[in-house]
């Protein structure tokens, strides 16, 4: 079920986990020996209901050693600013994934920075209170919902949102 996943930021990805609050939870009961030990035993624990890929591992043990530390109510650590947040709400049907390519090659041709996530899955669309698509959701805003709009009244759209001076990839 969608309500078991929560999403975190690992790099530049936002990844949805299974069964995070529930390792926390059960985590934060025990001493451990180091905080090394307790990261390690978090990334064992994750993995264990989760696909982590080999080559991410690391990525993964301080992005979930970050989330255990907010869910203890620590101070969370400074993170760089992603950019744009962008959302692409569809059905998976053709026009919304040409609408999701066109959002990212948008994305491409200025060099902006942002973290795309394109939802298909039912259950979470529901959360944002949609009822026509493809919609775009921008730092947390429905900007448009039920159009197509032409390439150019979309990158104006995007460019409007990221500001005088967006931030651009390196």
């Amino acid at each position: 079920m969608a309500e078991d996943i929560t999403r975190i930021r690992i790099g530049k990805n936002l990844i949805g986990l299974k069964g995070l609050p529930e390792i926390f939870q059960e985590l934060s009961s025990r001493s451990w020996e180091s905080p090394a030990a307790a990261r390690e035993e978090l990334l064992r624990r994750a993995a264990g209901a989760n696909y982590i890929p080999p080559g991410s591992r690391d990525d993964y043990r301080q992005a979930l050693w970050r989330e255990y530390r907010c869910f203890r109510g620590e101070a969370p650590e400074a993170e760089t600013p992603v950019g744009l947040e962008i959302l692409i709400l569809g059905l998976g049907c053709a026009g919304c994934r040409q609408f999701y390519q066109q959002v990212m090659d948008i994305l491409a041709n200025h060099g902006l920075r942002a973290d795309v996530q394109y939802l298909t899955d039912p259950a979470l669309l529901k959360d944002y209170e949609v009822r026509v698509f493809p919609a775009l959701v921008i730092n947390g805003r429905i900007v448009l919902a039920g159009q197509l709009p032409t390439p150019a009244q979309l990158e104006e759209i995007i460019l409007a949102q990221a500001g005088p001076e967006p931030t651009r990839e390196p």
